[in-house]
C-alpha cells in the first residue's frame, strides 16, 4: 500500500527537481552509500544534476562502489538554498543528516522526502518511505526502483546489495528474510558483484586493528542482575595503535555473538565531544532501541545506538559508569 501511495510522489518530485541533494547519514555504513549510491546513478542516467552529501567521509573500503568519489563531505560547499528537493537516505531522525538545521530553516523552500527503515524513525518528511519490516533502506530503495519501472544496472545493483549484505550482517542477523534473499538473489542476477562486497566490507582487517580488538574484548564485563555486556574504546586506544575508526567497524556485530547474555554495549570515546554507544542483541524478547531511546537515541530492535555531548554529563564524569547506570536504572523502572 505504501508504495502505491508515496513511490509515485516521490518519482514525481524526483523527475521534476531542478537541483536535487541526496544525503547519507553521518558515520555512513555500507546501506545508507549502497541506497543513495544507486539513487544517484538514476540521477545521473536520467542527466538530472545533484550533489550527495555526507557528513563523514566514507571507509576507504568502500573505494569500489560507483560514484562514491562524488559525496562531498564538506558543509561549506552546500547550500541549502540552491536545492529544491532533498532525499535523506537511512535516517531515522534528522539530526543524523549534519543539515539539520539548516534543512528546518529552509523547509518552507524545498521538498524533503525521508526514505528510511528504522522504526524509530520520526517521520520528518514531505513523503515518508519508511518501512521498519524491510531488512534495509537499500531493500527499500531495489523495491521503489523496480515499482517505478527503473532498470538497474551492475553498478546500482552493487550498491543495493552491499547495503543489504551489510545490514543484515551478511546475511545472518534478524532482519535477513525471505524477501531480502530474493532481492539478492534478483540483484547477482542483474550484476552485483558478491565477492568483491564480501572482500572489501569484511576481509579488510589489518593486524594492528586485530590486536586493538582483542585489547577491547579483554575489558568486556557482565552486569550480572540484567545480563548485558559492555566494553569501552577510548581515544587513546586508538591514537596508541594509530589506526582509523573504521578499522573497528564491526565490532559491534562480532560482540552480538556472545550468546550468554542478552545484549551488549560498545561505548566509544569518539572525540573530546562525544561519546557513541551502539547496542546488539539477538533475542527475541530484548528490544534495545528502547534502551538507546534513554540518550535520546534509536534504531532497530536488535540494534541501536545513541550520541552523547559530553558537555550534557557535566565535567571530570565518570562517562562509562554514567552510561551504564542510566541503562540499569532504565532496566529496573521500564522507564
Amino acid at each position: 500500500m505504501i508504495f502505491r501511495q508515496t513511490a509515485p510522489q516521490i518519482l514525481k518530485a524526483v523527475q521534476t527537481a531542478n537541483y536535487p541533494l541526496l544525503i547519507s547519514h553521518e558515520k555512513p555504513d555500507g546501506d545508507t552509500l549502497g541506497a543513495s549510491l544507486a539513487l544517484s546513478h538514476y540521477l545521473k542516467d536520467q542527466n538530472i544534476k545533484h550533489k550527495h552529501f555526507c557528513l563523514d567521509k566514507p571507509a576507504d573500503y568502500f573505494q569500489y562502489l560507483s560514484g562514491i568519489e562524488n559525496i562531498i563531505s564538506d558543509r561549506n560547499l552546500i547550500d541549502l538554498t540552491e536545492h529544491d528537493l532533498v532525499v535523506v537516505l537511512d535516517c531515522g531522525d534528522i539530526k543524523r543528516t549534519g543539515l539539520a538545521d539548516g534543512l528546518l530553516a529552509n523547509k518552507n523552500n524545498l521538498t524533503l522526502i525521508n526514505i528510511d527503515h528504522h522504526q524509530t524513525n520520526t517521520f520528518y518528511g514531505d513523503h515518508n518511505l519508511v518501512i521498519p519490516t524491510a531488512s534495509s533502506t537499500s531493500e527499500i530503495i531495489y523495491k521503489f526502483l523496480v515499482h517505478s519501472k527503473i532498470s538497474i544496472d551492475k553498478y546500482m545493483a552493487t550498491s543495493l546489495l552491499t547495503g543489504i549484505v551489510t545490514d543484515t550482517m551478511n546475511f545472518t542477523n534478524a532482519a535477513t528474510t525471505q524477501e531480502c534473499l530474493e532481492i539478492a538473489a534478483k540483484l547477482l542476477n542483474q550484476g552485483a558483484r558478491i565477492t568483491q562486497i564480501i572482500s572489501y566490507v569484511t576481509q579488510n582487517k589489518s593486524l594492528a586493528s586485530l590486536k586493538l580488538w582483542g585489547k577491547i574484548l579483554s575489558r568486556l564485563e557482565i552486569e550480572p542482575q540484567f545480563n548485558f555486556a559492555h566494553t569501552i574504546i577510548t581515544q587513546q586506544d586508538l591514537s596508541e595503535e594509530q589506526i582509523p575508526k573504521e578499522d573497528l567497524d564491526g565490532l559491534a556485530n562480532f560482540l552480538s555473538l556472545l550468546g550468554e547474555t542478552d545484549f551488549i554495549l560498545l561505548i566509544t570515546e569518539e572525540d573530546e565531544d562525544f561519546i557513541k554507544g551502539s547496542l546488539r542483541t539477538t533475542k527475541d524478547h530484548i528490544d534495545v532501541s528502547t534502551i538507546a531511546s534513554t540518550f535520546g537515541g534509536g534504531g532497530h530492535k536488535k540494534a541501536a545506538g545513541f550520541k552523547i555531548d559530553r558537555k550534557t554529563m557535566g565535567d571530570n564524569l565518570d562517562w562509562k559508569n554514567f552510561i551504564i547506570n542510566a541503562i540499569i536504572n532504565k532496566l529496573t523502572n521500564g522507564k
